[in-house]
């Protein structure tokens, strides 16, 4: 679920890459990150969670990629490789607003795509949430592939009723930042629509100027956009990373992150629970 800070008139929303191992969803991520002008990222970061690492950045739509005024700022995560356990992606798709299933078209990796489709069914149920009712896209990547499944096919073995389908070649770049679209407009159609609170009005999704083109020749000096209201000022946020950790000697450990004035800081509070 997106979450609203009103003092800096920001809406943080999560959009999570899921996937068998292989199927493309770093490639998907570096290429985004590589396309995206600086001026609008944040840093492209790594974290161990739970032997697993974790791939995440985030972005902020020029201009009109807003909601009622509030700027929209869109975290992009996933997990890199297979992860050995499913507590990782349960952990990461923790309040996500919008998911890219990125599918290995190749015909031996289709029981691959089904169980991790189904698993990612379940973690979203088991946070009361439908895939259904959850923006979704699905990429159909490595169609360059000799085997390759059609994305008509993928559809049917997958059952994903209205989710959106789309071919991808993410090691060459085709069909990556289409896939990052869709999902960003139907997050912000969906924020639009449940935010009427904000005054909401339909807007673009987002702005050419946000991504940088092969045609676009390089400046001589980096032209840093004037900070957004707010960006500065107004009250810090924390939120849980991640799942309380028990430790010893009756202990829980609970992994926060502070997020202040655009940076952010992660920290864990070690609590001691003893009975009186």
């Amino acid at each position: 679920m997106a979450l609203i800070n009103h003092a800096k008139r920001e809406i943080n929303a999560k959009i999570v890459y899921c996937g068998p191992g292989l199927s493309g969803k770093t490639t998907n991520l570096n290429y985004i990150y590589k396309k995206l002008k600086p001026e609008y990222r944040g840093k492209l970061k790594v974290m161990n969670i739970q032997q697993e690492r974790m791939l995440f950045f985030d972005f902020t739509p020029t201009g009109q990629g807003t909601v009622g005024g509030y700027d929209v700022r869109f975290h992009v995560y996933t997990i890199i490789g297979e992860a050995s356990h499913p507590s990782p992606w349960k952990m990461v798709l923790k309040g996500v607003d919008g998911v890219v299933f990125v599918a290995d078209s190749g015909r031996e990796r289709m029981a691959a795509n089904l169980e991790s489709f189904n698993s990612l069914c379940a973690y979203l149920t088991a946070y009361g949430k439908a895939l259904a009712d959850t923006p979704c896209v699905i990429q159909c990547n490595k169609q360059d592939l000799a085997n390759a499944v059609s994305p008509e096919e993928m559809l049917r073995t997958l059952n994903s009723g209205n989710a959106a389908l789309l071919p991808a070649v993410a090691a060459q770049g085709e069909g990556v930042l289409e896939a990052l679209f869709n999902v960003v407009k139907m997050v912000l159609k969906e924020l639009r629509e449940s935010g009427a609170e904000l005054g909401a009005e339909e807007e673009a999704a987002i702005s050419p100027a946000t991504v940088m083109t092969e045609e676009a020749p390089p400046s001589s000096q980096p032209v840093m956009p004037e900070e957004p209201a707010g960006i500065v000022a107004g009250e810090p946020t924390v939120d849980f990373l991640g799942e309380p950790e028990l430790i010893g000697n009756g202990g829980v450990r609970l992994p926060l992150v502070v997020r202040y004035g655009g940076r952010e800081k992660k920290v864990a509070i070690n609590i001691s629970i003893t009975s009186e």
